[in-house]
């Protein structure tokens, strides 16, 4: 089985790195070569495999990951993960600029990256399951319906009133999976 971390590193020129957690845990990056853009991030309490990993597409990644800081919406997605028997998860994001306020991905030329689209697609086909979780603002430039086709049976916990996936933070910890589908029209 091809790794999709290794592969992506190599047609798109990215930087695929290794890291350990605060608690010792392993990790693994995949970033543009100037940092600007992270495609991927994975964290294993167990094997680190895909195939019993549990992806999570939310909005943008902030910058806690090299800075060192806590990270609430991390902490939120790995209870859940546990919870549903992973021996990990993999974070993509819909729009992979690194910035901690994310309205700020609107004065962002190009915010998806070049490797977006391709991570979402190659990471949510080889996870255990794929849960959406990027909140209102996926629907901004129509990006939450351009992603719904990549995506491999995505779940989610809730919908907003205009049908986006619910951000981990803003439900309640017991809130129920269910499927999502983009919204139409």
């Amino acid at each position: 089985m091809t790794d999709p971390f290794a592969s992506l590193a190599g047609e798109h020129g990215l930087e695929d790195r290794p890291g350990t957690s605060p608690d010792g845990l392993p990790e693994r990056y995949l970033y543009s070569p100037d940092m600007v853009f992270r495609y991927a991030f994975g964290r294993w309490w167990g094997e680190a495999d895909l195939a019993s990993t549990v992806v999570w597409v939310l909005l943008n990644p902030a910058t806690g990951d090299t800075e060192k800081r806590r990270r609430p919406t991390l902490d939120r997605c790995i209870g859940r993960s546990r919870e549903m028997g992973a021996s990990g998860l993999l974070i993509v994001n819909l729009f992979a600029v690194r910035h901690t306020d994310p309205k700020m991905i609107r004065s962002v030329d190009d915010p998806v990256g070049p490797a977006g689209d391709d991570a979402l697609r190659v990471f949510t086909a080889a996870g255990q399951a794929t849960v959406a979780a990027w909140g209102s603002h996926g629907s901004w430039r129509g990006r939450s319906a351009e992603v719904g086709s990549l995506l491999d049976d995505p779940l989610c916990l809730g919908t907003t009133a205009s049908g986006e996936p619910r951000h981990p933070l803003y439900v309640r910890a017991d809130a129920p999976l269910g499927p999502w589908r983009p919204p139409t029209g």
